[in-house]
């Protein structure tokens, strides 16, 4: 499938892949014979109780019907199993391309959703939600067809009838259930981000409100699904009660109304009775299967969201870097701070992005990067528009430390490996101790290899943020990016990892909000003001 692109007038379903489509079609298609192969077994069963025929076409039957029935079931869970992979594999390729500007806090909520609980609910589609929803609906349909052969066409119609009643009742009740469950599953995204909110800032948030206010927030968003759930429940008791009624109407109606006729046979009416109990037996199913249909709709819609997420175009005819990285800034204009940027920055430059806060620095780097396109003007490296180069290898030129720095769950030499997955252990401690961690790989035994805890929780802040300047020093890019990368270093490891940058061959732009003296910069560009000027001496 093609990833990114527009379908948000086509449904849910179609974002899922084509392959895993066409294996729940299969597998759709399996179910529906099931129905009608059962059908037909029960319709002989009660020819061999009206006409006294041998048991041997009554086991021919119902061997066939339990056979295939085992063999789709088989199929489904291993359709399920497929599907899953599937749509991790589709889900992972559409995050590596979209646009980081969309990852939003509420995006990035809805993705922890999908990846931990709705492509796992996906599994169940092929071998429960399918039979639910096409072998319940088709049996009764070839059941009354065998009522038309058993008893002839009058006593079909009337099972018609009872059937439809049934089904009525259902789909009322389902209408009830659909517009409570809505607020369940708004509920249950809120209360999904509330809780990533606390664990993603739980330091933060107890030492500011103390551990007891700290979960005020979280807690109303628990008490609000708590409430939706609570109507959710009423919803689906009814639901309940009518899928009850439902199951009872058909037998008990047609027994009252073959009952009142004079010429009933007593093998017949048993028969019959036998019939339209099972085809009402499915109509329970369909009650209580609104609840997972509302969840899969909403997790489909979810999923084609993410699968579907704006994307930077990559160029069809893609151009290659020269050893030359000026970079050239033309006329960028990015909403709401940037306007009519320009800038030209030779191969080995030191510059320094200045700006108050707000003024756009952190956007301007991301352009730089790539992270979106600037809606006017143009970036060039060596000559050649970024969006000419493919985004993997504008990403290999381009080494970035970021203002919050990012550490993983892991050793240490798992996190400065990162920015470069070749690298040997001698190239990681080398990188780590020009990023002055030094005390840190000689305070145990495992060096490089030591943990650093989840999400380096281990570590203090500014030991994560020189792991992440040893992530960007390891890969030697020609092009390095730091945002505020220092911000959280005293000024004496501050000048050491300075000093070290003075020794790459390297373009360097960075922003700092503390002296700069050590850094020395040649060229500033200058958010506050008009650009591109050198700095005072």
């Amino acid at each position: 499938m093609k990833y990114g692109a527009d379908s948000s007038n086509h449904s849910p379903i179609l974002a899922l892949p084509s392959a895993a489509r066409k294996r729940l079609l299969y597998v759709g298609l399996g179910w529906i014979l099931v129905a009608a192969l059962e059908a037909w077994a029960y319709t002989v069963l009660a020819l061999g109780i009206t006409h006294h025929w041998p048991p041997l076409w009554i086991l021919i039957s119902t061997g066939m019907a339990i056979l295939v029935s085992i063999a789709v079931n088989r199929s489904g869970y291993l359709t399920g199993v497929r599907l899953a992979g599937d749509l991790y594999k589709t889900l992972g390729h559409a995050l590596a391309q979209s646009k980081l500007s969309w990852f939003t806090h509420n995006n990035r909520t809805k993705i922890a959703n999908i990846a931990g609980q709705g492509i796992p609910g996906f599994m169940s589609i092929p071998a429960h939600q399918l039979q639910s929803f096409l072998h319940a609906p088709c049996l009764p349909l070839c059941l009354v067809v065998g009522i038309g052969v058993v008893a002839g066409l009058e006593i079909a119609l009337v099972a018609s009838v009872l059937l439809i009643l049934a089904l009525l009742g259902l789909f009322l009740s389902q209408r009830a259930l659909k517009r409570a469950d809505a607020q369940r599953q708004t509920a249950q995204n809120n209360a999904s981000a509330a809780t990533l909110e606390f664990v993603d800032h739980l330091e933060l948030l107890r030492t500011a409100a103390g551990p007891i206010k700290a979960i005020e927030r979280i807690e109303q968003r628990w008490q609000a699904q708590e409430q939706a759930l609570s109507k959710t429940n009423w919803s689906s008791a009814f639901a309940i009660f009518v899928s009850t009624l439902a199951s009872v109407l058909p037998i008990a109606g047609m027994a009252s109304f073959m009952v009142l006729q004079d010429d009933t046979n007593i093998t017949t009416l048993l028969a019959v009775l036998m019939l339209i109990g099972r085809a009402a037996a499915p109509l329970g199913e369909l009650a209580t299967a609104g609840l997972s249909i509302n969840d899969l709709k909403a997790s489909l819609d979810n999923y084609k969201q993410a699968t579907t997420a704006p994307q930077l175009p990559e160029p069809r005819q893609p151009k290659t870097m020269t050893s030359d990285h000026q970079i050239r800034i033309e006329g960028i204009a990015h909403g709401p701070v940037l306007n009519n940027i320009n800038a030209t920055i030779p191969a080995g430059s030191r510059v320094r992005i200045l700006g108050p806060s707000g003024s756009g620095k952190s956007t301007l780097l991301e352009l730089l990067m790539r992270f979106d396109d600037p809606e006017k003007g143009v970036i060039t490296i060596g000559g050649v528009k970024l969006r000419d180069i493919t985004y993997e290898e504008l990403a290999s030129h381009i080494a970035y430390v970021p203002q919050d720095p990012v550490v993983f769950t892991g050793t240490l030499a798992d996190n400065i490996r990162i920015g470069n997955p070749t690298a040997s252990d001698l190239e990681v401690e080398t990188a780590a101790r020009h990023a002055s961690l030094d005390t840190i790989i000689d305070r145990s035994p495992d060096g490089i290899h030591q943990l650093v805890g989840q999400q380096g929780m281990a570590l203090s802040g500014g030991e994560r943020q020189r792991v992440t300047i040893a992530r960007a020093l390891i890969k030697k890019a020609p092009i390095l990016i730091l945002d505020e990368a220092t911000s959280a270093l005293d000024s004496t490891t501050e000048q050491a990892i300075v000093n070290t940058l003075h020794t790459l061959d390297a373009t360097i732009l960075f922003v700092t909000h503390k002296d700069i003296s050590d850094w020395r910069p040649n060229q500033v560009i200058d958010l506050t003001g008009y650009i591109n000027h050198s700095p005072p001496s």
